[in-house]
């Protein structure tokens, strides 16, 4: 019964979305807090991982290789990360770089998708003023993780008797220190490195621009990655495993038809080439078979290589290649049309014959040479494979942390069939629209 509200309770859910954090799981996120005071600055800030980079560190974390990250450990691993953050944070008053010390830290890992976790980092620090002048200019900058992506956050506040003005960094939060994002900057992260702005324990001095908050930016909490907690079920069953795979299946469906997939270049492409039901089941097969490779080869650069290869930078790159197959094939459809509608032809020989020839309105000739204007039927393989290939090229995320949570959790078999089922989901939908526009 209780597997049964389980898998009930996804089915209800899985409509929600199937990616979990609202950066993806492979960020890196950032948020610092600056808090002049007329003899010390403090600063708060936060190092949040998401699934993927927590999954990259457990290596230099978990030293007994026993699967879990203890206290003892996590306390070790922040001993030995601390040195090296604090000196990519550079602050400066009045021209004169201050030393950065450690008041407080804290180091905690939570439960992420699919059995896998985060890890969070909590520093309280402070640095000294030298000498607090009439008016004190600070400058900060957090070059940690430069090459990573994530949500960069830097905030000023007011200290006790102390004013700030002219500053390029804002009076208010937006993450509640990256425990939640605002839904209208998902599509842009805020990614901010750098601030500077002047403090004074005087009166303001005329002309200088106050401290200002942001404004107009609701925040949403995370969601859970649906497909990734089908891996993280406290036992498998059958008909856990059978749910499962119905869901797996369907959600892989959902991500097909959620905007920017290439489900509408696949279907317009099968109904503009006057495409069969066979070209849009191998189409099908192609999406599917690129679509779990490029999973698996982007899961094993996880687990193997990633100090050589960030997995995120491959993404845009796989993005680029799958938009140039698309524009290749689209510029080859639109030469073919363009010579079918003007009658000519690449290659073409004559009869050595004389017989009378029928005309249906469509097909007619111009000195011996007879045409169509009507799309070519014939579709090219290469064609089909490049599109195909286009289509599958990029893996989803969610069915990357769906694996690495699999290895995680010793559940490999299991977690192959649902990633392979979840792809299966991907190219049915864009099949199925297509096959709605195909000549019965």
């Amino acid at each position: 019964m209780k597997h049964l509200v389980f898998t009930t309770t996804i089915l209800l859910l899985a409509a929600a979305g199937v990616f979990a954090h609202p950066l993806g799981n492979f960020s890196v996120n950032q948020y610092s807090k600056l808090q002049p005071g007329k003899s010390v600055v403090a600063i708060r800030q936060v190092l949040d991982l998401a699934e993927i980079p927590t999954f990259q560190e457990s290596a230099a974390i978990d030293t007994n290789k026993d699967g879990t990250l203890s206290d003892d450990e996590l306390q070790v691993y922040l001993k030995q990360i601390t040195p090296g953050y604090l000196a990519n944070l550079k602050l400066s008053v009045n021209g004169i770089d201050s030393a950065i010390r450690v008041v407080k830290d804290a180091i905690t890992v939570n439960a992420g998708d699919g059995g896998l976790q985060t890890l969070r980092v909590e520093w309280d620090l402070a640095a000294d003023v030298a000498a607090e002048a009439p008016e004190n200019k600070l400058t900060f900058r957090n070059d940690n993780y430069p090459e990573r992506i994530g949500w960069r956050e830097i905030v000023a506040e007011r200290g006790d008797g102390v004013e700030i003005y002219n500053s390029t960094a804002y009076g208010s939060g937006v993450t509640d220190e990256l425990k939640s994002y605002p839904q209208a900057s998902l599509a842009s992260p805020l990614d901010e490195r750098a601030a500077e702005f002047v403090f004074s324990s005087g009166t303001l001095p005329a002309g200088a621009k106050r401290l200002q908050n942001r404004d107009g930016l609701s925040t949403t909490p995370v969601q859970k990655d649906k497909l990734a907690e089908l891996i993280a079920v406290k036992e498998v069953t059958p008909l856990v495993i059978l749910a499962g795979l119905f869901i797996a299946f369907g959600l892989g469906a959902l991500h097909a038809m959620s905007p920017g997939h290439g489900k509408t270049v696949v279907g317009a492409y099968l109904v503009g080439s006057k495409g069969t039901a066979k070209h849009a089941v191998f189409l099908g097969l192609v999406v599917t078979i690129t679509h779990t490779l490029g999973v698996f080869a982007i899961g094993l650069i996880t687990l193997f290589a990633s100090n050589y290869i960030l997995p995120e930078r491959l993404m845009p790159f796989l993005s680029f290649i799958s938009g140039l197959l698309v524009f290749f094939i689209g510029i080859s459809l639109f030469k073919d049309r363009l010579f079918g509608a003007f009658g000519w032809k690449e290659s073409h020989h004559d009869h050595g014959h004389e017989h009378p020839h029928e005309h249906d309105g469509h097909s007619h000739s111009h000195g011996g040479s007879t045409h169509t204007h009507l799309p070519p039927k014939d579709i090219s393989l290469k064609s089909l494979l490049g599109l195909g290939i286009s289509g599958g090229l990029l893996p989803c995320p969610s069915a990357l942390v769906l694996m690495l949570s699999a290895i995680s959790l010793g559940r490999v078999g299991y977690g192959l069939v649902l990633t392979l089922v979840f792809s299966l989901g991907n190219p049915h939908a864009a099949i199925e629209s297509a096959l709605r526009g195909l000549p019965q």
